[in-house]
């Protein structure tokens, strides 16, 4: 019956637009419709937010985009056991639904079967075996995960990462509670960030055999268990990699976190997903580069080119968007290239201070152009997790000096103007001995006898 109420509220369309850049259209697959009364909190957040949920059951076609157009925003996968993809859906279809904006969220379980095991795998993320989970005989909760310490305690303040883009420590009022699959992240991939891992005492271990002694090692331990992790693609469509659904789920939400010997505390789960669905979503760290300005320094316009060693002035406004607006952006490490094939000059450029009328952050710099000619970049290429990625591309020529721009004295070819000068005056003085420095005329010549 709540499904039904459900499903006739969500089918109702929205009249304010979601906070989302990206856009308010929400598709999330079930294993079964029944599994939506699990998540209720969820769907209110998410309504709350102005988000236009539509749940499906992955037995049912469905298809993500139609005449090349996106059908949904955002995309969550809250069906761990799905064997294959709904019909009209594929690997393929998910993976270009990323490269077309669209924004991912992925949620497993000890359960999870091929098809989602697969995806991940497009973007360097490997979950663990099948039903396993994620083991803490240290940090286990007391209610939740007395009998098998499979539900585990996390701190966020030690097992978080402090990226305040993506979520913010003070918004997490208290401690996390996971219970799920482990999984591991490439680490030479850029794009990939884990945001919450185990403690050092957790471990992966087969859900199905806790009773038995065990005979091996497990495959990953402490640390290097992601429970949480998300990827910005370079087209800034994000993507969010979960261990556990029921992090998300009404139970966890309401629950309080306790561990041994430690007071009852209401556990953090509600707000951190709303944070990191926030972030996944595009409602925060999306930024923007408004507009760039270039000229002379003493003049106004844009030149049609420059000319080697000018003097120039560059600047760039970049907007962030947060809480439903954009506002001025701060920072202190936005960096301007001058490339040719290389760079040939990277400065960092200096924030304009702000005032109560600032609605974009405005950097600039002045620079002497290199004495290279040719065609240049003014690139600013500003890449920091969380935030979304900025790469503004300016090309310019840069021409070398005309036959009369060149200085008609140069003072490193002094030895040579000395030496010129030097053989002038030594022919003059040669010329004038030479013509009028001979014996008197009037002098009589005597011939011997």
């Amino acid at each position: 019956m709540r499904v039904s109420v459900l499903l006739s509220t969500v089918a109702i369309a929205l009249v304010a637009h979601a906070r989302s850049l990206t856009g308010p259209r929400t598709l999330v697959l079930l294993d079964s419709l029944d599994d939506a009364d699990t998540y209720m909190e969820l769907w209110s957040d998410l309504q709350e937010r102005q988000y236009n949920v539509t749940l499906h059951e992955v037995s049912s076609p469905v298809a993500l985009s139609k005449y090349d157009q996106r059908l949904f925003d955002h995309l969550i996968f809250l069906s761990p056991k799905m064997k294959e993809y709904p019909k009209g859906m594929s690997a393929n279809s998910v993976v270009g639904f990323v490269a077309d904006g669209g924004n991912v969220m992925v949620a497993g379980s000890p359960d999870l079967g091929n098809t989602l095991r697969e995806l991940s795998r497009e973007f360097d993320v490997e979950y663990d075996s099948r039903f396993t989970t994620v083991l803490d005989h240290f940090n286990y909760d007391d209610d939740l995960g007395k009998k098998q310490h499979d539900a585990i305690v996390v701190n966020p303040a030690t097992h978080m990462s402090k990226i305040d883009a993506i979520v913010p420590l003070e918004q997490v009022p208290g401690p996390i509670l996971f219970r799920g699959i482990a999984h591991s992240v490439n680490p030479s991939n850029p794009l990939l960030t884990p945001i919450l891992w185990a403690p050092q005492e957790a471990y992966s271990w087969e859900s199905v055999n806790l009773g038995e002694s065990a005979d091996q090692d497990p495959t990953i331990s402490g640390k290097d268990i992601s429970l949480v992790s998300v990827m910005q693609a370079r087209n800034n469509a994000r993507i969010t990699f979960l261990g556990s659904t029921e992090m998300l789920s009404d139970n966890f939400f309401g629950a309080s976190a306790k561990k041994h010997g430690d007071k009852k505390t209401a556990s953090g789960n509600r707000k951190f997903i709303e944070e990191l669905t926030k972030w996944n979503f595009h409602e925060k760290g999306a930024l923007d580069a408004v507009a760039v300005e270039h000229h002379k320094v003493g003049e106004t316009e844009a030149p049609a080119h420059y000319r080697i060693k000018d003097n120039m002035t560059y600047t760039i406004h970049i907007a962030e968007y947060h809480d439903g607006e954009w506002h001025p952006f701060s920072a202190d490490d936005v960096q301007l290239e001058l490339i040719m094939l290389d760079p040939y000059v990277r400065k960092t450029l200096e924030q304009v201070p702000l005032d109560d009328q600032s609605t974009v952050g405005t950097f600039t710099t002045t620079l002497q152009l290199p004495d290279q000619y040719g065609v240049f970049k003014f690139t600013v290429n500003y890449k920091r997790p969380g935030m979304g990625y900025i790469e503004s591309v300016t090309t310019v020529g840069i021409h070398p000096f005309r036959h009369d721009q060149y200085p008609r004295f140069i003072s490193q070819a002094k030895p040579y103007y000395t030496s010129a000068a030097s053989m002038g005056v030594g022919l003059l003085i040669f010329s004038f001995v030479y013509l009028w420095g001979g014996l008197d005329s009037s002098a009589k010549t005597t011939k011997k006898a």
